[in-house]
């Protein structure tokens, strides 16, 4: 679809769910664009290895990859004018915010007692805290994994077997024990053999990072934020009489083309879009 005499775009995601993320902002752009999905990081890399530069306009041609852990694990990722390269784990992390939380609630409960919903904010980001702190050890056990070349499925993982949001809006823990040995069991993998310096290395490193969303796996944090979203609901009724006749089921599937485009635009990528 490349043609030599024509300026149009050519947007190139790993999946259905960077294209809902990401369009919202690049649809203002001037220029006619198409789009494509590469079904994931490796095969978009892979193409973007495989196109002739020389012949190919770079600011024609661009790629959108999650950061994954390839950089804490030395992985090679090509860095270019035309790749943008989310700054977070992944497009997931971006959604979840206590400030995101604060507007939908507003917009799809309908709810809009301010203090109220600051106490819910509020709680969220505690709640949160505490939820990354219990997810920090299943972490480090998913790096390790990776770092030891073991392909384990992840998606297989099911958050709601090891952590619920009860009806007061806090996080309980119903696996307290053989957490291991569910997420091998899940996962199909056996555990590689761990050092404890490996552990604490891990660890360090990602106590170092800026903020734990580069570490957090992005689909982990969206589950947290619409399983305490969809409990706001049912919270505000119980609680508040409030009756939001709520249409849209959120869910971890849709939540992205909901949701996504009411994120503000993040400044590292405004910054990459105006040099298009």
């Amino acid at each position: 679809r490349y043609k030599f005499d024509s300026n149009d775009l050519h947007f190139i995601f790993e999946g259905y769910e960077d294209q809902s993320f990401y369009f919202n902002y690049i649809q203002p752009l001037p220029s006619k664009y198409e789009t494509y999905i590469s079904l994931g990081k490796k095969n978009s890399i892979s193409i973007y290895n495989k196109i002739d530069w020389i012949k190919y306009k770079k600011n024609q041609i661009i790629f959108f990859i999650d950061r994954d852990y390839d950089r804490f694990l030395g992985e090679t990722v090509p860095v270019d004018i035309n790749i943008y390269e989310t700054t977070y784990y992944s497009i997931e992390n971006y959604i979840c915010s206590g400030n995101l939380l604060n507007r939908i609630i507003r917009e799809i409960l309908h709810y809009h007692d301010r203090e109220i919903i600051e106490i819910i904010c509020n709680n969220y980001i505690d709640q949160l805290e505490k939820f990354r702190e219990k997810m920090f050890p299943i972490l480090v056990w998913i790096y390790l994994t990776r770092k030891a070349k073991v392909k384990a499925n992840l998606n297989m993982i099911d958050l709601t077997k090891i952590f619920q949001i009860n009806n007061d809006l806090h996080l309980k823990v119903i696996m307290t024990k053989n957490k291991i040995a569910y997420l091998e069991k899940v996962t199909n993998i056996k555990t590689p053999h761990i050092t404890l310096s490996e552990i604490k290395f891990v660890k360090n490193t990602f106590e170092a990072t800026t903020s734990y969303k580069e570490y957090m796996r992005g689909k982990y944090e969206l589950w947290f934020f619409i399983t305490f979203f969809n409990k706001v609901n049912l919270f505000l009724k119980t609680n508040y009489s409030h009756n939001s006749k709520m249409k849209t089921n959120i869910n971890i599937t849709n939540s992205i083309e909901i949701i996504g485009p009411r994120i503000l635009i993040p400044k590292r990528f405004a910054d990459f879009l105006e040099k298009l």
